[in-house]
């Protein structure tokens, strides 16, 4: 833990607009942390405009300003500061909106348990704990896309082979492009090619492609993933970020400049892993159940042994 949160305890904001909620939440909390409430969107951008946090905690469902604005707004003025919301499963827009544009760190269910609640905010202050490259700051602040030609390649994982045709003639202009239809074609294509970041549908074979993205974010952090979807459901969403922490999930059909921008501010992201290896804590996610059954053990087994290309 670097320094200042050594020295004095982090500092957490809860952002809602019911004041009984950040009651309960301060009691709860302050013993553990410096604990400083915002009643609703505005007074929270007030606040983060002037005073830095190492935690913002927002609900989503807030008259005026919503949590995602907040977080949005938080990403661009603090971007050192790990952002968690709360939000439940019939707020789609707002959960693709929170990885999107939010980057958040995790979502967290309504009704919450204080337990589980109480173990997320210290996995939030343990990755607060990391100064931010200055080079990461900046990193994801504009989709557009790169002149130039990266040497991170990219894996396109589709069942699909026109839809695997297409994203191929789309992201072979910036970089090298590796194409798998399957599991077994996507870890293999890992093992032997310098890729550093994966692109692919949220089903593959008719199974999520959940399990596979939690085994390589436990297994080899600085890999960035980009989720493609037609079909986008909260619950597949939550999972994504809390299990995978993916980079981007986008809808189909994506026109080719923001895949082309996605995929290259992924490459800045990956090189700024690559060379600061320790801010994938910053990224780190929860270890999903599946992890421990049966029919997921050999895929989480064979991504822990597998060996990557250095760079």
């Amino acid at each position: 833990m670097n320094e200042a949160l050594r020295i004095s305890r982090a500092r957490i904001l809860f952002v809602d607009d019911e004041p009984r909620v950040l009651v309960a939440l301060k009691a709860i909390f302050r013993s553990e942390y410096q604990v400083i409430t915002a009643n609703g969107g505005a007074e929270a951008i007030e606040l983060i405009r002037h005073q830095a946090v190492d935690v913002i905690v927002s609900d989503q469902r807030m008259p005026g300003i919503t949590g995602l604005q907040v977080l949005r707004t938080a990403r661009e003025l603090q971007p050192r500061a790990i952002r968690l919301l709360l939000t439940g499963y019939s707020d789609l827009n707002a959960i693709v909106g929170s990885i999107n544009e939010g980057e958040i760190f995790r979502f967290v269910s309504k009704p919450w348990s204080n337990e589980k609640l109480r173990d997320t905010l210290a996995s939030a202050v343990d990755a607060a704990s990391l100064d931010l490259p200055a080079t990461a700051q900046n990193d994801i602040s504009s989709a557009g896309a790169d002149s130039s030609r990266s040497a991170v390649g990219a894996l396109i994982l589709d069942d699909d082979p026109q839809t695997l045709d297409a994203l191929r003639r789309a992201l072979e202009v910036d970089r090298n492009i590796y194409c798998a239809t399957n599991l077994d074609e996507a870890i293999a294509l890992l093992e032997r090619q310098r890729i550093g970041i994966l692109v692919t549908e949220q089903t593959v074979g008719g199974e999520s492609v959940t399990a596979l993205l939690s085994a390589l974010r436990q297994n080899h952090p600085a890999l960035v993933a980009i989720v493609l979807t037609s079909q986008i459901d909260a619950a597949h969403s939550i999972d994504f970020i809390n299990f995978a922490q993916v980079f981007r999930l986008l809808r189909k059909p994506v026109g080719d400049s923001l895949l082309r921008g996605t995929v290259n501010l992924a490459s800045r992201r990956f090189e700024m892993l690559i060379q600061h290896p320790q801010q994938s804590r910053r990224l780190n996610a929860e270890v999903p159940h599946l992890a421990a059954t049966p029919e997921k053990r050999p895929l989480f087994a064979r991504i822990k042994q597998m060996l990557l290309p250095s760079w």
